[in-house]
C-alpha cells in the first residue's frame, strides 16, 4: 500500500511516526507531497521519516501533480494556506483539492480512499450546545465557509469520502497559548457560556489512520476529544500550572463560541483516545520545558 499525504506538516509527520509503530502499517510507503522538500541532510538526520518518499509538487499546478505514481491506496488532504485570507484557502481548499482529485484520476489511482481534512469551523460561532455530525453547518467567517465549499466539492467528485473535521489542535509544537499566557498577553470573556474543543495533534494523527484503515467507514466525523471545556476554566487552569498571571478579561474573539462538539460518533466507530481531555493533553507537554523555547 502506499499513503499519499498531500500537504505534509505536523499532521502529516504524526502520521508517519505512528505508521511506523503500527504493525500493520509499518512497512507501508507514506509519499509527502510538498511544494517544498527538506534538504537531504535533514532528512537523513531524521529516523522518524524513514518511511517517507517526498514528492516535490504543487497542489496548484495541476501538470506537476501529474507525477503522482500508480498504486496509490490512501490519500489524506491536510494542506494548509500560506496566509489566512478567503483568496488563498480558495486556492488551496478548493482549487487544491480539485486538482488533486483530477489527478489521481488521470494517474490510474481512482481506488484509493480519500480523506479530507477539515475543520469543526463549518460550525458558526453564533451555534451553541452540543453538536454533531448531525448538526447544520453554519460557517460564520470564510475559513468555514471554504472548508464546507470543498467537503461539498470531494463529496460530488469522489465515491465513499471521508471527511474529518478536527477541532483546535494543540501539541509540543502548537504552544502558542501557552506563551500567550506566559506574557500576560492573553484574554478570555468573563462568561463561562464559552467553550474550548481541542485536540491533541497526535489524536487527530491515529483518528485520520483509523478511519482510513476501516474500508467500511466512510461520511463525516468531528475530531475532537472527549471533554469541552470552558475557555475561563481552561486558560485559567493553563496559567495556574506555568506560573502566569490569571488570563485579563475581554471580550470574545471570532474565533470563541459558544459550541460544545461530540466526538461520539468517532468513537463508535473504535476509536480510542490517548488524551481525552485537553488539560491531561497539555500537561503533559508542560512536563518538557522545551515548550518555552
Amino acid at each position: 500500500m502506499t499513503w499519499l499525504i498531500a500537504g505534509f506538516g505536523d499532521l502529516g509527520r504524526e502520521m508517519a511516526d505512528n505508521m511506523q509503530a503500527d504493525p500493520d502499517l509499518a512497512g507501508e510507503t507514506v509519499l509527502a507531497l510538498r511544494r517544498h522538500i527538506p534538504k537531504p541532510e535533514l532528512t537523513a538526520a531524521n529516523t522518524n521519516l524513514s518511511n517517507v518518499r517526498w514528492l516535490q509538487a504543487d497542489l496548484l499546478d495541476l501538470n506537476s501533480l501529474h507525477k503522482l505514481p500508480t498504486g496509490i491506496t490512501h490519500v489524506v488532504f491536510c494542506a494548509t494556506p500560506d496566509q489566512r485570507d478567503e483568496a488563498s484557502y480558495q486556492a488551496t481548499y478548493f482549487q487544491g483539492l480539485k486538482n488533486l482529485l483530477q489527478a489521481l484520476k488521470d494517474t490510474g489511482n481512482t481506488q484509493a480512499r480519500v480523506l479530507f481534512v477539515s475543520s469543526t469551523a463549518v460550525y458558526g460561532a453564533e451555534q451553541a450546545g452540543w453538536l454533531d455530525e448531525t448538526s447544520a453547518p453554519e460557517p460564520s467567517g470564510f475559513n468555514g465557509r471554504v472548508l464546507l465549499q470543498a467537503e461539498r466539492e470531494l463529496i460530488k467528485r469522489w465515491p465513499d469520502p471521508l471527511i474529518l473535521r478536527l477541532s483546535g489542535i494543540y501539541g509540543p509544537n502548537r504552544v502558542f497559548l501557552l506563551k500567550q499566557l506566559l506574557a500576560g498577553a492573553a484574554s478570555v470573556p468573563a462568561s463561562e457560556a464559552y467553550w474550548a474543543n481541542r485536540i491533541h495533534v497526535s489524536d487527530a494523527a491515529l483518528a485520520v489512520i483509523h478511519l482510513l484503515k476501516r474500508k467500511h467507514l466512510t461520511g463525516t466525523y468531528i475530531g475532537t476529544d472527549s471533554t469541552p471545556v470552558p475557555l475561563k476554566t481552561l486558560y485559567g487552569d493553563l496559567a495556574a500550572a506555568i506560573g502566569a498571571p490569571s488570563p485579563r478579561e475581554g471580550l470574545p474573539s471570532p474565533m470563541m463560541g459558544k459550541k460544545r462538539l461530540s466526538n461520539q460518533k468517532l468513537c463508535e466507530s473504535g476509536f480510542t483516545f490517548q488524551w481525552p481531555d485537553c488539560r491531561q493533553g497539555y500537561a503533559a507537554i508542560l512536563a518538557n520545558e522545551n515548550w518555552r523555547d
